[in-house]
Parts: C-alpha cells; sequence; structure tokens
C-alpha cells in the first residue's frame, strides 16, 4: 500500500479485500475507487479514467501527499530504534 511511497487504485477481488479497499479509500484516502460492471470486469475506459484522476487531479496529487506521508513514516518505524522495531524486540524477549 501506502508504505511503498504508491498511491493506488483499489480493485477487489475476493472476501476482506472489499473491507480493505473501504479502508484504503475512504478512512485513509490513500486511493481511488475502481468501478467494476455486474459481471465483475472493470472497463478500459474505467482503468483509464482512475489513473489520469490520479496522475492529474488536485484528488490524485492529495493522494500522493498522504501516501509520501506514510512511506516516511513505514521507514522511520523499522529503522534501528522504530516502533515497529522496539515492538518486535520486546515480543521476542518476552518468548
Amino acid at each position: 500500500m501506502g508504505a511503498t511511497g504508491v498511491p493506488m487504485l483499489a480493485w477487489p477481488l475476493y472476501a476482506e479485500q472489499k473491507m480493505n479497499r473501504t479502508f484504503l479509500v475512504e478512512r485513509m484516502k490513500m486511493g481511488l475507487k475502481v468501478s467494476e460492471s455486474e459481471d465483475g470486469i472493470v472497463s478500459a475506459a474505467e482503468l483509464e479514467q482512475r489513473l489520469t484522476e490520479m496522475m492529474k487531479s488536485e484528488k490524485g496529487k492529495e493522494i500522493e501527499k498522504r501516501v509520501m506521508a506514510v512511506r516516511v513514516c513505514a521507514v522511520e518505524a523499522v529503522n534501528n530504534g522504530g516502533s515497529s522495531r522496539v515492538a518486535l524486540a520486546h515480543f521476542v524477549e518476552s518468548l
């Protein structure tokens, strides 16, 4: 997701992925929803519209800013002394 610094087009296929899309698009505002037809197919025109929106619109620019901020936080978390490293070390010590 955003930890790599790449905005997402959310196109869920199975089970919990629809919940992930809701979280990614609506709560985190780090992606755009891709709409599919009744038969589950996403048209080339739909993909083109969402990609253009992501790359050229003000909304896309805001998504990119949020994604880059999350990327910075993710990198800090996994560096030495970062929250993820510290939490993992505490967990391992408790075993």
